[in-house]
């Protein structure tokens, strides 16, 4: 074999290195959006589950704020009564 075939062979040999390792840049590529994509509708996930619990703790506390209004305004009633006999 002479120099030229060896010549030959090496640069067959680089274009297949290149092509396979373009080929597993775009797998790797491709895997990461994939993944990218999965990460993004988890976050989405997670944002709207916080946003059901802090709706639900709102709406918690106003109860507790009414039923607090409410007993607060019973016991004023119940001191007008004791104080006006």
């Amino acid at each position: 074999m002479g120099l030229e075939d060896l010549k030959k062979q090496t640069e067959e040999n680089i274009e297949k290195v290149v092509d396979a390792t373009k080929e597993k840049a775009e797998e790797a590529k491709d895997k990461l959006t994939e993944l990218a994509g999965e990460a993004k509708d988890k976050a989405k996930e997670a944002a709207h589950a916080a946003q059901d619990k802090a709706d639900e703790a709102e709406e918690a506390v106003q109860d507790k704020a009414e039923e607090a209004k409410d007993k607060a305004t019973e016991l004023a009633d119940e001191a007008k009564d004791k104080l006006g006999k």
